[in-house]
């Protein structure tokens, strides 16, 4: 029996997509519990459809991700922070700080800890699965 899987099943599928899986278990335990519905007429084309419109948001959201990335690759970005004569930052500059500098996201910075003093350090920007290096300098204001 086809069924539309209304939320993830572990070793079944993830939530949207149609599976095939045998007429009791589709009875008895996802439709029971409502973990999925029969894949017949209309709910069979709303499913479609909603898997059509996904696989475009991440058709958008891969090419946004490259334009970005080209953008933004071996660059390097300036900070200007509150400091100490001795370097020190009176603030830590962190991930959400660095995603402001080029319109990106907090999520896709890699960092280890938050920068706490003047400098200039590396920085990773995870796109998706493209991976830009960028050089983040730290300035006194």
């Amino acid at each position: 029996m086809k069924v539309i899987l209304l939320d993830n099943v572990r070793k079944i599928g993830q939530k949207g997509e149609i599976v095939e899986v045998s007429d009791g278990y589709a009875r008895n335990f996802l439709i029971k519990n409502g973990l999925g519905k029969p894949a017949v007429g209309g709910n069979l084309k709303i499913a479609e459809n909603k898997q059509k419109k996904k696989e475009a948001e991440k058709e958008a959201q891969k090419k946004k991700n490259e334009e970005l990335f080209k953008k933004i690759n071996k660059n390097t970005f300036v900070l200007k922070q509150k400091a100490s004569e001795k370097g020190h930052l009176f603030g830590a500059v962190h991930k959400k700080d660095i995603a402001n500098l080029f319109g990106g996201e907090e999520k896709s910075i890699q960092l280890e800890h938050d920068i706490k003093e003047i400098g200039e350090y590396p920085v990773k920007v995870k796109l998706g699965d493209l991976k830009a290096k960028i050089t983040l300098v730290v300035e006194a204001e």
